[in-house]
């Protein structure tokens, strides 16, 4: 009778465990640059397939699909400015979500915030 006991409470306590290990939270995935990662692939991409460089006067400049952010490519830089009333992230943030989002990218070379408050992505071979 004991023998049977103890294998239950041996089954119980393996049930247990399985279920609080299979309840894991899954990771916490940051959204609020999806927007802005759509557009500065775009134009890394273009540089990439299309264009050897873009012009030097940022014509073609386009806001992200959230309007929060203005991409303006200029020769093989990508700069990245917040509109004004954009709080929702700093400078600093943008520059770190943007050098992990292209983290191993032979692409782009580096990500950085400027002095002069924007973002800047290095395509320059």
């Amino acid at each position: 009778m004991k023998g049977k006991h103890l294998l239950r409470l041996i089954a119980v306590i393996l049930l247990v465990g399985a279920s609080l290990i299979s309840c894991k939270k899954a990771p916490v995935i940051d959204t609020r640059f999806d927007s802005l990662f759509r557009k500065t692939d775009y134009f890394v991409r273009m540089l990439d397939t299309t264009y050897d460089h873009y012009d030097a006067f940022g014509k073609y400049a386009e806001d992200s699909s959230d309007g929060k952010y203005t991409v303006t490519p200029i020769g093989r830089l990508i700069v990245v400015k917040k509109k004004t009333y954009n709080t929702d992230a700093s400078y600093k943030e943008i520059a770190t979500a943007l050098s992990a989002h292209y983290l191993g990218d032979r692409r782009v070379n580096k990500c950085f915030e400027n002095e002069s408050g924007t973002v800047t992505i290095d395509c320059r071979k």
